[in-house]
């Protein structure tokens, strides 16, 4: 017979004080106090940072063998295992300690409610069925990919969890319930009018402990086994980052995995993602096995608390014990570590101090040398000015394009820190073309397809593996020049794409895309020029989608007209001026002289048939092009200064701003503030406003010259601050997690970075092509709000870290 907690201490009498202690109770004690310490101080403790690459030791290979360069290897980017486990066991602990709460919570309120009611126990019993024979990790994978839009959150994996996961519990408190509602001291609080809640919650669930606990313990395994089987798919928690190292590599090689996916934070089932690999089962174990043994003993933590206190309260009341000295004193332990945690300063604490004091001192600057003066810091050279003296070819105003009575005229001046060009014409002054103003009869030339400049290769690949060169492709097309002469006449072209060829599967899905590139606009427009067009007018339908602002991910493809015009520079007045037109614009020019040119907009199919006729020919119209230029003596000025005081052979970080047409201040005065800031620490840093009118490359050259015996060790480049958040961007795939760290500490605004940049963001406004380099800008979201603190502050915590001896900066 199954008697009352209570009442069985009426009869018995209380049990006299022993002085044996319960083995099982104080381990598990140890056991939860031990996960609790992890779970606040690991990531603190940890022997070095989750942001810390080592991506080259000699001539070892990566990941690196247990004690090579760590006690317990590295995962394949070169990162300590052993800090990854210490600083992903809260966001671990934290999901299936959460989640396994909620499955019993939830499956013994159910379970209570369902006794009361016949036609709600029996809904309960079918849900509970349902649920139970669904797999677990199916339906938990298909929860998650269902409701993630960017990055997976906790909440969502203990939603997952629980789901999936309450029927056990239900089942479990259920077969109790029912055993326990013809217990006689429930009957009797029946009749005695006690109410439902009160039954279960005073009477009904002290009974219920052991199981609880038993319960509790497995499905918080449960949970952790289902993190990691989840894991192993590919599927954890927190921010996805695409990391290659590449360019930190002195040496690329064949062999080593140098690009791979990392979770932030290092959660354990992220761990064991970024390690499913054959290799890793039978070469790198430890990548397995490292977070494994985490898992393991984990769990055996936990089993050893639910058994100790299944074993425990099988005959004892918990409610008395709660005020016992033993929990009393568990209680206080529990509660000195989480308040030692909320105490315990982060790593480089200081750093945030001199985040927080550049980000109060941003203030407009207007003149760079005042302020610069202002700031304490002390020119390189005679002067802050670094100045060059050059003559060249400018286009002083709009290019206009008059066919018929149609005109059409140029923006201007451009404004390159637009997202996109956004705009349906503009010039192309190159070494190959130039300007000026010309009258003359149009002549349509297609795409200038000419077969004969383009001839198929003499070998050909025997395995068919390879795509067909441009030459095979235009082999039998006709020749747009043929039969039209264009001496003395403006040409109309339509730029050549390409071939593009796609395969499908049975769902009309892409299966792969061969695609071979047809011919530049250089070579297309030179061509015209070659053969004595007087003016070009090329049609291209991506024009107002291109951008000269250097994003990532990027607004859309780089203009290559900027770049054109930057890598061949016109250094004569004359030539023969050409423009850009979008396919929108020339669609409508085209159709007033009876042509149809959407045929031509796009790519060609591999094999296509249909191109042995060509469409030039006169099309009887007058137009007249004007793209004004002319040879100037003009001067470029950037500034240069540095921390004084500074040897010159410690490591210098070189803060860049970017001069920008078009824009404010603000990276200026974020610069300027920062200065004010590590003038008076003595902060080896180089800070320069750089000019990079008419030719970058050049400009930049000259002031790194001026740098003399300096050494760099790391870029910051601050371009236009637009927006409503710090944007953040490096080919160096290595600081990638560092920087959304740095931004986190320092309190400023900033979207997470989530992949590593292409090697063209070294452009030529860049000072030097292989230094490490980190490039700041807003986002350009249409927001209005003032990043200049923002920037400042990142900037000084990324010096204070620096000065305190953070291991993942380069020194």
């Amino acid at each position: 017979m199954t008697l009352p907690l209570e009442l069985t201490r009426s009869r018995l009498g209380r049990a006299p004080q022993l002085l044996a202690v319960d083995g099982w109770l104080l381990g598990a004690a140890f056991a939860a106090l031990a996960l609790l310490f992890i779970a606040l101080f690991g990531e603190r403790l940890a022997p070095h940072e989750s942001i810390y690459f080592v991506v080259e030791h000699g001539s070892d290979p990566r990941p690196y063998d247990p004690g090579v360069v760590f006690p317990f290897g590295s995962d394949i980017l070169g990162r300590d295992l052993l800090s990854l486990v210490l600083a992903g066991a809260r966001t671990t602990l934290a999901i299936v300690l959460i989640g396994g709460l909620s499955r019993v919570a939830a499956g013994t309120l159910v379970a209570a409610v369902g006794s009361w009611w016949r036609p709600l126990r029996l809904l309960t019993e079918s849900i509970a069925e349902l649920v139970s024979a669904v797999p677990a990790t199916l339906a938990a994978l298909v929860i998650v990919k269902i409701f993630v839009k960017a990055d997976t959150t906790i909440w969502l994996f203990v939603g997952a969890l629980l789901v999936i996961g309450w029927a056990g519990p239900y089942r479990v408190v259920r077969a109790e319930v029912d055993r326990l509602m013809n217990a006689p001291f429930i009957v009797g609080s029946r009749s005695l009018g006690i109410g439902r809640w009160r039954l279960f919650w005073r009477h009904q669930l002290p009974h219920l402990l052991p199981v609880l606990a038993v319960n509790l313990a497995q499905q918080v395994v449960a949970s952790l086994v289902l993190v990691a089987e989840l894991g192993v798919l590919g599927t954890f928690v927190g921010t996805t980052r695409l990391i290659n190292i590449e360019e930190s590599l002195s040496r690329v090689i064949s062999g080593p995995v140098n690009a791979a996916q990392i979770a932030d934070p290092p959660e354990w089932g992220g761990l064991l993602a970024a390690a499913r690999t054959i290799e890793s089962l039978w070469t790198f174990r430890w990548l397995i096995l490292v977070p494994g043994l985490a898992f393991a003993a984990t769990a055996i933590a936990i089993s050893l608390v639910g058994f100790a206190l299944a074993r425990r309260y099988a005959r004892r009341d918990v409610i008395e014990d709660l005020s016992s000295r033993g929990a009393l004193a568990f209680c206080a332990l529990a509660i000195v570590l989480v308040i030692a945690s909320a105490f315990m300063p982060p790593r480089y604490a200081e750093a945030a101090q001199w985040a927080i004091g550049a980000a109060a001192d941003v203030r407009p600057s207007l003149d760079t040398p005042t302020a610069f003066r202002d700031a304490g810091l002390a020119p390189i050279g005679p002067s802050y000015a670094i100045k060059r003296d050059l003559s060249g070819v400018v286009q002083t105003g709009p290019a206009t394009v008059t066919i018929g009575a149609t005109s059409l005229k140029e923006r201007w001046p451009r404004d390159t820190t637009r997202r996109t060009f956004s705009s349906d014409l503009r010039s192309l002054v190159t070494a190959g073309t130039g300007g000026g103003a010309v009258e003359a009869d149009v002549v349509y030339a297609a795409r200038g397809i000419v077969p004969s400049e383009n001839p198929p290769p003499v070998s050909r690949s025997l395995l068919g593996l390879a795509n067909p060169s441009l030459g095979t492709l235009i082999e039998d097309y006709a020749d747009d020049y043929a039969g039209i002469d264009v001496r003395g006449k403006i040409v109309l072209l339509v730029r050549f794409y390409g071939f593009r060829h796609d395969t499908y599967d049975r769902n009309g899905q892409i299966l792969a895309r061969r695609t071979v590139l047809g011919t530049t606009a250089d070579d297309a427009v030179g061509a015209a020029v070659k053969r004595g067009a007087a003016g070009v007018i090329y049609v291209d339908p991506d024009l107002p989608f291109y951008t000269d602002v250097i994003t990532n991910p990027p607004y859309g493809p780089i203009n290559p007209y900027t770049r054109a015009e930057r890598e061949a520079p016109r250094t004569t007045a004359g030539g023969v001026p050409a423009v850009i037109i979008s396919g929108a614009v020339a669609s409508g020019l085209a159709a007033q002289s009876g042509l149809d040119l959407s045929a031509y907009m796009g790519w060609d199919d591999f094999g296509q048939s249909d191109r042995n006729r060509s469409a030039s020919r006169d099309i009887g119209v007058r137009a007249r092009l004007d793209v004004p230029i002319e040879r100037q003596e003009l001067r470029t000025t950037s500034y240069l200064a540095e921390v004084d005081d500074v040897s010159h052979e410690a490591t210098h970080v070189l803060l860049w701003v970017v001069r920008s047409p078009g824009s404010g201040h603000e990276a200026l005065d974020a610069m300027v503030a920062a200065a004010r800031s590590l003038a008076p620490r003595r902060a080896p840093f180089v800070f320069a406003e750089f000019d990079p009118s008419l030719d970058p490359r050049t400009n930049a050259a000259a002031v790194t010259s001026a740098l003399g015996a300096r050494r760099v060790g790391l870029v910051i480049i601050v371009r236009d601050l637009a927006g409503s958040a710090l944007r953040f961007a490096t080919p160096w795939g290595d600081l990638i997690p560092a920087l959304d760290r740095y931004a986190e500490a320092a309190g400023v605004r900033a979207i997470a970075t989530r992949d590593t940049a292409p090697r063209t963001f070294v452009d030529d406004t860049a000072p030097f092509a292989d230094t490490k380099t980190i490039f700041i800008s807003g986002n350009d979201d249409g927001g209005t709000a003032d990043l200049r603190a923002d920037a400042s502050a990142f900037i000084c915590y990324l010096a204070g870290r620096l000065a305190l001896g953070a291991e993942e900066l380069p020194r």
